[in-house]
């Protein structure tokens, strides 16, 4: 769509000219509600602790039609994993979760209709268990409930830094169908389309019931590197590492020897086309193969029965089930798996307890039919025969919950009970290279290169392996409340509740990589069961006129834990009719999970990016000799590149066993703020937070163990013998620098972690919530404002090499912007609803605490400086217009970032894509 047609769509929208102002809506009745972090009903819309409220015309004002999308419209919310572009080497693809406060996903309770949901079949990290938006339909939503304060004393486990309620219909009648298409300007690569119905019979006061079904399809395009390649700015070359980003691979369908980092030749055969005109190597875009995105297929199903037991009892009967497939792009194997034959690789068997390695893939034999000379030589080329679907990397997941909600008075009494079961299945498939039958089929020359070989020898060179994972929880849990005296400033209510929760989790990789035989794999294998029990006690007590105190307990029973008991206290002054003050004190925990307690082998795993405190400033250094030199090719550049990443962007293996002996995580938590209404119609809030968790269940991070490397005990962090790839790095270096004397003074590579889960984190956040909203007529309709922001203020982490508290990393690279806000707008008028959205990120800083000079480390050009450190604001502005003239018929045109502004410059993770992206959606009502 060209920008002539939004000009057309705005102008449109805005030239309405209704003159009759929109009648006055009568005032709704009071009634008592449920409201998120409490289970007393209650009239007042204000409670102690600050909730945000969704609607669903609030969602469709989004244009989002997913979870995650709806979710992330919120300024409170953050992704902490995203099915879309997660990486394919994670645990957990195929899903995508989100956190609050920039606690993560573990830290977050996540329910639907006031309940858990089962975890993901495949726990992120291998180590946390959360829930998946993905498998939740998005179509059925009513509305959403964010608790933005901590809630285990009425919740339980994980609500640590608030509750995300995400509330799905009760009841419809009729029937309706939407369809959705959204792509980026100028980039249909990226686009995603879905269609969703909805069907419901029966009135609950005339008929007694109501029953509808819902579902909705889902689909989006991956795309590669090579899609993406014009858009990639000059810069982008620039930042470390990425000076040959788009150069060619000299791993080609004919191939290289490598014989020295100064000696690579090309082998015979190259098409002409091939030959790089410079350093005369044979090579091939590897770009189309790279892929940034996956191809993702969704489905979702719910359906709820609303019924009457007798006249007293309302029953809810609900079913929902969810499926997704995500599929990435993947390349072709290398001969050497892309990995210089000098290099070796470790990983751990987790059956028999050991370290494998080190592994060198191995070279071409003297007489091997592919090898002309007379001393083993590394053939660095690409099997093609491994493409076209042989190389796959995908992820199949399901998810279903069955559940009873029975709910009445009695005598004045509220009470409510629910009883389910859910499940969630996720399986991840891809291929990875046997170092048994990689190495047999290489050195005996049953592989044959250059041409279509036998697929049971492809098998057994690349088998298949899988990570699968299944998560049951069978519950019930009840609550009754209600008032139970009257005191001189009004009603005292309380609330007891209990409930019983039974989790069963299993996950494994498959055989062959908890042997060991797949090279530089990671492995898991749990299956345990863990049973929860609950009793918990609320009161609203109010003190004085106007004058409210709210408290809640509850008593937590886990398997392999004691009794934890969480508090909590809040106050609600009404200190003038249009002042409401605010404050809650509370306790929070999380329970280790099967995962981290269980009876399995534990896990093996890998650190990504890890920068090696001891050699990554001297590979930086020698790399720079390099890239300095106007005479290096695109291949010496490219080598230089990867031999300064293998120190500075390091993988290291490790492996981690679970613990019976941990503790709970535990928090204490703080707000205090106010709302406040100066004139009838605008209303503004702010509210201070302060949250303090420690025990945190988890590995010790790699940069703090690093960092008191000398203090550890001897055996847990293994360096390996990397003389023979020095050796080739200073070679290269000597070419274009034969007077260099930096070298690595003969430490090792990073080999592999022992690092154990232990109750040895802590983290501190504090920060601001604040939003303001308001209303007011005019000529054409009623304009409504909505603004709300928050403020991350401190992050710290604790440091155990130093005893300490680490610096404030909020507004650092490690956790991104301080500040998020959300500026909406909407106007009425007549058949159009027009809306407009401001959103705004703050800059940050390029260092951490794992790369406190980033830029000088990296030894980032002068003129470079400024650019890489530090990461400026962004501020887009979306737009959404809804047309409801034709009868029975809704359509709406979204089009995210108006103004079509690329993304601020970030130096450290690159080009990140900005675009314009231009949606449509049309429903239509039958009856």
């Amino acid at each position: 769509m060209k920008r002539s047609t939004i000009a057309i769509a705005l102008t449109l929208a805005f030239s309405q000219n209704v003159l009759a102002q929109q009648a006055a809506q009568p005032e709704e009745k009071l009634q008592r509600v449920e409201v998120t972090g409490s289970s007393i009903k209650r009239t007042q819309a204000e409670a102690a602790g600050a909730v945000q409220v969704m609607t669903r015309a609030d969602i469709d004002r989004t244009g989002q039609t997913t979870a995650l999308g709806i979710l992330n419209a919120s300024s409170a919310v953050s992704t902490d994993i995203n099915s879309a572009t997660s990486s394919s080497g994670s645990f957990a693809t195929g899903s995508s979760g989100v956190g609050l406060r920039g606690l993560g996903k573990v830290a977050t309770l996540v329910l639907v209709n006031g309940q858990r949901i089962a975890q993901y079949g495949l726990a992120d990290g291998a180590q946390q268990n959360f829930t998946n938006l993905d498998a939740i339909p998005a179509a059925a939503i009513e509305r959403i409930e964010i608790l933005k304060d901590g809630a285990s004393a009425i919740y339980g486990s994980d609500a640590i830094a608030g509750v995300i309620n995400i509330i799905l219909m009760k009841d419809f009648q009729g029937a309706k169908v939407t369809a959705n298409y959204k792509e980026s300007e100028n980039f249909s690569d990226q686009r995603n389309r879905s269609a969703s119905g909805i069907f419901g019979v029966g009135d609950i006061d005339r008929d007694g019931f109501n029953t509808y079904v819902s579902y909705e399809v889902y689909q989006s395009d991956g795309y590669s590197v090579g899609d993406l390649r014009n858009r990639y700015p000059d810069w982008h070359r620039q930042t470390p590492g990425r000076s040959t980003w788009d150069a060619k691979s000299s791993f080609s369908p004919t191939g290289n020897y490598y014989l020295s980092s100064t000696n690579i030749v090309a082998a015979p055969g190259c098409p002409a086309g091939s030959i790089d005109p410079v350093d005369k190597l044979c090579k091939m875009d590897i770009l189309p193969y790279t892929g940034l995105t996956t191809d993702a297929k969704r489905y979702n199903i719910a359906s709820n029965t609303h019924f009457k037991i007798g006249k007293d009892i309302d029953a809810n009967f609900e079913i929902t089930s969810a499926g997704a497939s995500n599929q990435y792009i993947v390349a072709p194997f290398n001969v050497s798996n892309g990995s210089a034959t000098t290099s070796s690789s470790t990983w751990y068997n987790a059956v028999d307890g050991k370290v494998v390695g080190p592994f060198f893939y191995p070279k071409l034999p003297v007489g091997h039919p592919s090898n002309p000379y007379n001393v083993p030589v590394e053939y660095r080329a690409r099997m093609m025969d491994t493409g076209n679907g042989f190389n796959f990397n995908r992820t199949e997941s399901d998810q279903s919950r069955f559940m009873l909600t029975l709910a009445g008075d009695v005598k004045g009494f509220d009470w409510k009970s629910s009883f389910g079961y859910m499940n969630s299945k996720a399986t991840k498939a891809t291929r990875a290279v046997s170092a048994a039958g990689y190495t047999n089929a290489i050195v005996n020359g049953t592989y044959k290169f250059g041409q279509q070989n036998d697929p049971a020898l492809l098998d057994s060179m690349f088998p298949i392996r899988t990570t699968e994972g299944e998560s049951k929880i069978s519950f019930a849990n009840a609550t009754i409340s209600g008032e139970v005296m009257q005191l001189p400033a009004g009603p005292l209510s309380v609330a007891f509740g209990t409930d019983i929760r039974r989790e069963k989790y299993k996950m494994a990789s498959s055989d062959n990589v908890l042997r060991g035989e797949l090279v530089g794999i990671a492995g898991l294998q749990v299956d345990d069961k863990m049973d929860h029990y609950a009793l918990f006690t609320e009161a609203t007590i109010p003190v004085i006129k106007r004058v409210e105190l709210s408290a809640a307990v509850r008593a937590d029973k886990s398997t392999n834990s004691d009794v934890h008991f969480s508090p909590k206290l809040g106050l609600r002054i009404n200190a003038t009719d249009t002042l409401l003050l605010r404050a809650t004190v509370s306790g929070g925990f999380r329970a280790p999970n099967i995962v981290e307690t269980g009876n399995g082998l534990g896990r093996s795993s890998f650190a990504t990016n890890v920068s090696d405190p001891r050699r990554c400033s001297t590979a930086s250094t020698l790399n720079k000799l390099i890239q300095n030199n106007a005479a290096a090719t695109s291949t010496d550049k490219a080598q230089g590149n990867s031999f300064q990443n293998a120190d500075c962007l390091a993988g290291l293996a490790s492996f981690v066993s679970a613990n019976k002996d941990l503790k709970p995580e535990t928090s204490r938590s703080i707000t205090a703020g106010f709302v406040f209404e100066p004139v009838k119609n605008w209303t503004v809030a702010l509210d201070y937070f302060h949250i303090e968790r420690k025990d945190e269940i988890g590995i010790r991070s790699v940069a703090d163990v690093l960092k008191g490397e000398d203090s550890l005990p001897a055996g847990q962090l293994i360096r390996v013998d990397n003389s023979a790839a020095d050796a080739q790095f200073l070679a290269l270096v000597n070419k274009y620098a034969p007077g260099n004397t930096t070298n690595f003074g003969g430490v090792g590579k990073l080999g592999l972690l022992y690092n154990p889960y232990v109750n040895s984190g802590r983290t501190r956040a504090s920060g601001f919530d604040f939003d303001g909203s308001g209303r007011f007529n005019t000529p054409v309709g009623q304009v409504r404002l909505n603004l709300e922001g928050t403020y991350l203020w401190k992050y710290q982490e604790y440091s155990v090499a130093d005893n300490a508290y680490d610096s404030n990393i909020s507004g650092t690279y490690d956790l991104g912007p301080r500040m998020s806000i959300k500026l909406r707008g909407s106007l009425k008028s007549g058949a159009f609803d027009n809306g407009v959205t401001v959103n705004y990120k703050s800059g940050y800083s390029n260092n951490s605490p794992s790369s406190p000079t980033y830029c000088v480390t990296n030894k980032v050009s002068a003129e470079n400086m400024a650019a890489c450190s530090r990461v400026g604001s962004n501020t887009t502005v979306d737009y959404n217009l809804a047309y409801t003239a034709i009868k029975n018929t809704r359509l709406s045109l979204y089009i995210d970032n108006l103004f079509a502004k690329d993304a601020p410059i970030n130096w450290r993770d690159g080009y990140q894509p900005q675009f314009r992206r231009i949606g449509v959606s049309a429903a239509y009502t039958f009856f």
